[in-house]
């Protein structure tokens, strides 16, 4: 028997479609959180001319002494973004909503993660696209004020001893006034090709130097829960990025004007609708991604 495809029946479906997309949403474990500082924008873009190092602390034994902000221009653009499923009428007639589920709940997660992938893509393009200072993202040659000539750019395979290199050389980081700025790196992020020799780097007790059964530190593995590891599929093979997480400014910037909202054409009245006996589903989101800090995050090519 055929089911009555009535404007209460597809209301009523709306709103359930509505509730599973947003439980699935809820429920999705983006990474773009752990790379980018994220904002909340009201306009079509944003200005982020505050960006660079903060004073140290200082003994105050006269007048404070200001430390003035430098005078980067640096703008993220808002943009738009869509995802869309289209549904025959005959799915509802023929009572076929089951099959519907794992798209909406797909089209959800598809959703709360399409962050990552901006955020990734602005590590891969870091070694060739600008930040705040005017140099490339990673690049070889950043200088603020008195900090001389500093670099976040590797170009090693990823491996034991190039991690520790990475590690040590964001550690040595230091600020416009030629402090230290203390930084702590606690997040891996790779690709698929570098996975499971990451997951050996950081969770096996000892290392062992390849083809000998001779064990590389005989203390142990001193890399061993150091930094947490994320993994990406978009993440261009062979780059790999140690990064400082935990600081109010992270690495990347990241800004919602609209989140992902669930919406639908399924007015029998409407135009599309009457020509086409299908129905659409699907999100909008506008929003945009830049780089915060260069020296939140040290990056290689991998060669």
């Amino acid at each position: 028997m055929s089911r009555l495809v009535t404007r209460d029946f597809l209301s009523a479906t709306f709103t359930g479609f509505k509730s599973l997309y947003d439980k699935s949403f809820a429920a999705a474990e983006p990474i773009y959180t752990k790379l980018a500082t994220v904002v909340e924008s009201t306009d079509e873009k944003e200005s982020y001319n505050w960006l660079g190092a903060v004073p140290a602390m200082r003994e105050w034994v006269d007048e404070r002494m200001a430390g003035a902000l430098r005078p980067h221009e640096y703008e993220i653009l808002n943009r738009k973004y869509e995802a869309t499923i289209e549904v025959d009428r005959e799915t509802f007639e023929d009572d076929k909503l089951s099959q519907l589920r794992p798209r909406i709940e797909e089209l959800a997660l598809r959703a709360a993660s399409f962050p990552d992938e901006l955020c990734v893509k602005l590590l891969n393009s870091g070694f060739s696209s600008s930040c705040y200072d005017g140099q490339f993202f990673f690049d070889t040659d950043h200088k603020e004020g008195d900090s001389g000539t500093q670099s976040n750019k590797l170009t090693s395979a990823f491996g034991s001893s190039a991690l520790e290199g990475a590690i040590e050389t964001m550690m040595g980081f230091k600020d416009d006034q030629g402090k230290p700025l203390g930084l702590l790196p606690d997040t891996l992020l790779v690709g698929p090709d570098n996975y499971f020799n990451a997951r050996a780097v950081l969770n096996s007790q000892s290392i062992v130097v390849a083809g000998s059964s001779d064990v590389e530190k005989p203390g142990g593995n001193t890399l061993q829960g150091v930094l947490n590891l994320l993994v990406s599929p978009h993440v261009d093979p062979g780059k790999w990025f140690v990064l400082a997480s935990g600081y109010p400014v992270r690495p990347l910037l990241f800004q919602w004007r609209v989140r992902p909202e669930f919406t639908a054409v399924t007015d029998p009245s409407d135009e599309y609708v009457f020509s086409t006996d299908v129905f659409k589903y699907g999100v909008r989101a506008r929003c945009g991604a830049g780089y915060g800090l260069w020296y939140m995050a040290v990056g290689s090519t991998g060669a």
